[in-house]
């Protein structure tokens, strides 16, 4: 029975507790029909995706792709030994790619 008491007392003070906050509801700014002291000018967005008025041509290209993968290939690679690892990568250092750095054998 007491648990009962207890929730009935509970009840009436969340009724009165939502009576007395009701003088309040009128100051909240989200209640009234107030406009924001500033506003955001969202005329010149416009539509983005508006289409260009210039057309693109097609055009033929001035090199072929042989004609850019021409490199002039070096007269003489240097090369390691079998067995040796280099000391430095050929990706990252190509020029010293052909330094021996460590040799098993």
């Amino acid at each position: 029975m007491k648990s009962k008491s207890n929730l009935f007392i509970g009840g009436l003070a969340l009724a009165a507790l939502m009576i007395a906050a009701l003088p309040a509801a009128p100051g909240i700014a989200a209640g009234s029909g107030e406009r924001p002291a500033f506003e955001v000018d969202r005329s010149a967005k416009g539509n983005r995706l508006a289409l260009s008025r210039s057309k693109a041509v097609k055009q033929a290209p001035t090199e072929t792709a042989r004609d850019m993968n021409k490199t002039p290939e070096p007269a003489s690679k240097p090369s390691i030994m079998d067995g040796c690892d280099p000391m430095f990568s050929p990706v990252t250092v190509p020029t010293m790619a052909h330094i021996a750095g460590r040799c098993v054998g």
